[in-house]
């Protein structure tokens, strides 16, 4: 990223970029006749108002500091051509961006990521008498802890960007490329179908992942998913239907993150539940689907040019020597996306020599206490062994809803108990029975009497092969359903003896 702009230094964003997710390649646009601009206006065209308090504030910095050149979205030259490329090229040919983000639009924050990843200076500007969209904006984050400039006019608008000092970009330090976890997913809080097959689908591609759950970790800072981005090769964020619980802030996130690493060069997979008419910036390169099943053909293409530049003998990342204080690591924010790091920090706890004894069953303690990095010490210690089996399960919350809303709602709490019990017996003794299945198969046919035990095993777990292929999460959902399609067919049945006069 550049370090600040000069007069006579050449940056890297005034060049056409190697990679463009819009051109799927190396940038087709021609940079010659860009007008380079002290500050660009880049704001919603509705609430109508303000659009037009920005416009006649952007005029007056126009007359008051003449010696300069301010420009806005209006201004751009996009007749007959690629809206969004006339904007990539004005944001990379400008000192500083003057973002509205007194409402939130989502074409602003891909917009505002894009400016970022860039490496562009921006001022945010808000009108504070405008507070429709605060609650979304607080639950949003990134932004939140930025510098804003707040106006009520026209003239407080030109006066606060003449008097400001925000022409230098963001200063963060640009983090190494991880090419043990090269992709980075920002996750969904509502853990729909089509977000369960995009997790199956990445864990069985075998590339190690980073995440950002929303469950989690409620907020996400501007610095962190700057860091996160940065060091990814690949960046795939998950829009949810706009009917959803905090779809707005969520898909607003994933705006502003798919827009960071488009301009950083980064190949980004944007995809949208449900067919949603999207903003004009990143329309083109949106993927939506109405069936789940089809997820996993959705990011196979993204997979397979990950794995093909990690194949690369050119690919060596250049990088600097670093100073004693930059190679402090404190860790990532989740222990899920750092599980190979904690072997080289992780400290054995009494809790965990506890667990590790088998003498502690429950793990209990607030966000941050250390329970996900207990248990992936665990099962790290015993999944080498070929004495033992081992379970890393990790079930979502929506199944479980799910069959309480569907099946235990009606029953007594006696009833509740027993049938949660069977549930979770089953539920374990068909996973130990999967997991050997799958692992033990090389072992099992060197000797007569294990081949006859593992043979009754496979037979016993059952053939049902979307079950077998999937992961747990597919696993348990699948199981879900098919007890309350049981439930159902059983009532049904029930109601049609009941009718014929046979009585219950």
């Amino acid at each position: 990223m550049p370090e600040k702009f000069g007069e006579s230094m050449v940056l890297l964003i005034h060049n056409p970029p190697c990679f463009c997710e819009y051109a799927d390649g190396s940038c087709d646009q021609d940079f010659a006749k860009v007008t380079v601009a002290d500050g660009l206006f880049l704001y919603p065209s509705q609430p109508l108002v303000i659009a037009r308090t920005i416009e006649e504030g952007a005029q007056k910095v126009s007359r008051m500091a003449p010696d300069k050149r301010w420009r806005s979205w209006k201004d751009l030259d996009v007749g007959g051509k690629i809206i969004f490329c006339e904007i990539c090229k004005a944001m990379r040919f400008s000192k500083l961006i003057i973002a509205d983000v007194s409402t939130l639009n989502f074409n602003l924050l891909f917009e505002i990521g894009y400016a970022f990843g860039l490496g562009v200076a921006v001022l945010p500007i808000r009108d504070v008498s405008y507070s429709r969209d605060q609650r979304i904006f607080d639950e949003l984050g990134l932004l939140d802890s930025f510098g804003y400039l707040d106006f009520e006019n026209s003239t407080d608008l030109a006066d606060g960007i003449l008097k400001s000092k925000s022409s230098n970009p963001l200063t963060a330090q640009n983090p190494e490329l991880n090419k043990e976890q090269p992709l980075y997913l920002m996750r969904s809080k509502v853990q729909n179908e089509g977000m369960v097959k995009l997790m199956s689908a990445l864990k069985k591609t075998g590339l190690r992942f980073r995440t950002f759950d929303p469950r989690e970790t409620p907020r996400i800072s501007l610095h962190e998913v700057f860091k996160q981005v940065l060091a990814s090769l690949a960046v795939i964020v998950h829009l949810v239907a706009p009917d959803r619980l905090g779809a707005a802030a969520h898909n607003g996130r994933c705006a502003f993150a798919a827009g960071m690493a488009m301009a950083a060069g980064k190949k980004v997979l944007m995809l949208q539940e449900t067919e949603v008419s999207q903003p004009i910036d990143y329309r083109d390169v949106v993927k939506s689907y109405q069936d789940p099943s089809l997820v996993p053909d959705l990011i196979r293409p993204l997979i397979r040019e990950v794995v093909e530049t990690l194949q690369e003998s050119r690919f060596v990342p250049i990088t600097l020597p670093l100073k004693p204080l930059e190679k402090i690591d404190f860790g990532d924010l989740a222990a899920e996306n750092e599980i190979r790091a904690l072997r080289s920090y992780f400290v054995p706890t009494a809790q965990y020599n506890e667990t590790k004894r088998g003498h502690a069953r429950l793990v209990v303690g607030r966000k941050g206490a250390g329970k996900t990095a207990i248990f992936y010490g665990v099962r790290s210690a015993f999944w080498p062994s070929n004495s033992h089996v081992v379970l890393d399960l990790k079930p979502e919350g929506h199944q479980f809803v799910k069959l309480r809303e569907a099946v235990l709602r009606e029953l007594s709490p006696g009833l509740q108990q027993h049938v949660l019990t069977a549930f979770w017996n089953y539920l374990l003794l068909m996973e130990i029975a999967y997991r050997i299945v799958r692992d033990d198969s090389s072992y099992a046919y060197r000797h007569p009497r294990t081949a006859e035990p593992y043979q009754r095993i496979v037979d016993a777990s059952g053939t049902d092969k979307n079950v077998e292929q999937g992961d747990f999460s597919e696993r348990l959902l699948t199981l879900v359903d098919e007890i309350v399609h049981r439930k159902k067919t059983g009532a049904q049945d029930c109601r049609d003896i009941g009718g014929n006069g046979a009585g219950l």
